[in-house]
C-alpha cells in the first residue's frame, strides 16, 4: 500500500514520527499513526482532518447531500455551499458554537454535521444548543434587510446531525435495533404533535458497523446507507472495502482518503487531534477528584499508567463509573507492589 502515498520530503517525515513518538498519546494511539505515515493503512474517515474534506460543502456537495438526505430521510436536502463555523454571540461573555462541517442548503435552511470520535454523554445537550444558535442565525435579520421582512412564519428550519464513533452510555442502554435516532417533531403529553423547525439525528456508528458486519440489519434496510456509515466507522476493514469497491461513490472516497493520509500537514493535524481528545478525557476525569492535591497526582498517574498502557477505552469507562475506577486502582497501585 505504501506505494499508493508516495515518498513525500524526508525531513518532514523525520519530523513527524519524531513528534509522534515524543507526544503523550496511548502506545496504541501512536501505533495507529505511524501505521498511516508509514503507509500500512489510511487515516480512519471519521477523523476531523479527514472528514472535513472529504464531506466539504463546497468541493464534495454531493457526498454531503448524500449522507444528509438518507440519514434524515428528506430527499429535498441538497447543499448549496459552506457556512460559517461560528455562532452569534449574544454576549461578550458568551461562548463560541464551533461546529464541524456546517453548509446553507438551496432552500435557506442551515445544516450541520457533528462527528464525535470520543463517547459525550452530554451529545443531546450539545446538540440541542448547537440547533438553537444555528436556528438563532436564521431568524436573524441581514446587513439591509428590513426587520418586517422577517417573521416567525418566514424562519427556516435547522438541520444537525450527529455521527458518534462511540455510542454513550444512554444510547447503549436504549434496548432497539435502531442506529440512527431522528427527531424531527414535538409530540406533547397529550399526544398533540408539533412540526419542529430544529431537526436532529443521532447516529451510532459503532452499531452501524456491527450490524454491517454480522449481516443482522433489517430486510428493509438502506444498505447504500449502511455502507458509508460502516466505511466511515472503519475504512480500513477488509469486508467493507471488498464489498464497496468498484462504486465509484466508494472508490472516490477512498481514493481521495488515500491522498490526504500521505499528506504530512495532515498527519499533523491527526496527532494533534489524538492529543486533543486526550486533553479531553484527562480534564474530565481531573474535574471528578476534589480535595487534596495527592489525590489529583494519584488520578493522573492512574490515568497515564492507561494510556501509556495502550488502554485509553478504560480512561473514557472510568470517567462515568467510579466502582469501575477503584478497580484500576487497585490494579495500578499493585503495580507498583
Amino acid at each position: 500500500m505504501s506505494e499508493i502515498y508516495g515518498k513525500g520530503n524526508p525531513n518532514e517525515e523525520i519530523d513527524i514520527r519524531e513528534r509522534i513518538t515524543q507526544s503523550h498519546i496511548s502506545d496504541e494511539a501512536k501505533k495507529d499513526l505511524f501505521a498511516v505515515v508509514d503507509g500500512e493503512k489510511l487515516a480512519e474517515l471519521y477523523s476531523d482532518a479527514i472528514a472535513k474534506k472529504a464531506f466539504s460543502p463546497d468541493k464534495h456537495p454531493e457526498r454531503l447531500d448524500f449522507l444528509l438526505q438518507h440519514v434524515m430521510n428528506d430527499k429535498s436536502i441538497e447543499v448549496y455551499h459552506s457556512a460559517s463555523n461560528e455562532s452569534i454571540l449574544s454576549s461578550k461573555y458568551s461562548k463560541k458554537v464551533i461546529s464541524d462541517i456546517p453548509a446553507w442548503l438551496k432552500d435557506h435552511r442551515r445544516a450541520d454535521l457533528e462527528i464525535q470520535a470520543a463517547a459525550q454523554n452530554y451529545i443531546y445537550n450539545r446538540a440541542d444548543i448547537y440547533s438553537s444558535e444555528m436556528l438563532m442565525i436564521q431568524y436573524s435579520v441581514d446587513e439591509g434587510q428590513k426587520k418586517d421582512e422577517m417573521n416567525y412564519e418566514k424562519v427556516k428550519g435547522v438541520i444537525i446531525v450527529v455521527l458518534m464513533v462511540k455510542s454513550p452510555e444512554i444510547f447503549k442502554e436504549f434496548k432497539s435495533d435502531r442506529y440512527i435516532h431522528r427527531i424531527t417533531k414535538a409530540t406533547a403529553d397529550s399526544g398533540m404533535v408539533f412540526p419542529m423547525l430544529r431537526q436532529m439525528a443521532f447516529v451510532q456508528l459503532d452499531k452501524a458497523l456491527e450490524e454491517y458486519l454480522t449481516g443482522t440489519y433489517n430486510e428493509d434496510e438502506d444498505v447504500e446507507l449502511l455502507e458509508l456509515l460502516a466505511m466511515i466507522a472503519d475504512i480500513n476493514n477488509d469486508k467493507i472495502k471488498n464489498d464497496t469497491e468498484g462504486k465509484p461513490f466508494f472508490d472516490d472516497i477512498r481514493k481521495e482518503v488515500s491522498e490526504f493520509s500521505a499528506d504530512k500537514e495532515v498527519q499533523a493535524m491527526l496527532l494533534e487531534e489524538k492529543m486533543a481528545i486526550l486533553d479531553m478525557q484527562m480534564t474530565k476525569a481531573e474535574g471528578k477528584v476534589e480535595g487534596k492535591a495527592e489525590e489529583h497526582a494519584e488520578l493522573q498517574d492512574v490515568y497515564r499508567w492507561l494510556f501509556s498502557s495502550g488502554r485509553g477505552s478504560d480512561v473514557e469507562r472510568a470517567t462515568n463509573d467510579e466502582e469501575f475506577y477503584n478497580e484500576l486502582l487497585k490494579e495500578y497501585k499493585s503495580t507498583k507492589q
